[in-house]
């Protein structure tokens, strides 16, 4: 779902631990009530508080999950940006076209190569 940094343009990564907006607690929601009758074995997510936010509300809308716990994996975890983090995407496009790369594949200082992801 949505934060309030999705929707203002700036990087999360690992170290920005936000929670949904508003709309992405009603889009957690949407999706809750589309898979409200699905039955789900395991449930694993991020151990990002957005992430769990997002899982907890699905669970809750789910008519089978009663009592169905949830693995917290950090291996869950979207790709790290590292000094990136925080500041707009625009941001991180201008330090990759500084070091002459292309922003899906620059890594910033401290952040996850895409092999690492």
């Amino acid at each position: 779902g949505e934060t309030q940094y999705n929707r203002e343009k700036l990087l999360q990564g690992q170290g920005v631990d936000t929670l949904l907006s508003e709309t992405g607690v009603r889009q957690g929601e949407a999706v809750g009530r589309y898979l409200r009758d699905i039955t789900f074995n395991n449930v694993f997510a991020s151990n990002l508080q957005r992430a769990v936010q997002t899982t907890e509300i699905i669970l809750r809308n789910n008519t089978h999950c009663s009592g169905t716990e949830m693995v917290l994996e950090p291996l869950l975890r979207e790709r790290g940006f590292g000094v990136a983090e925080g500041h707009p995407k625009a941001h991180l496009k201008n330090m990759a076209n500084a070091a002459g790369q292309s922003c899906r594949d620059y890594t910033p200082p401290g952040g996850e190569t895409l092999d690492q992801v």
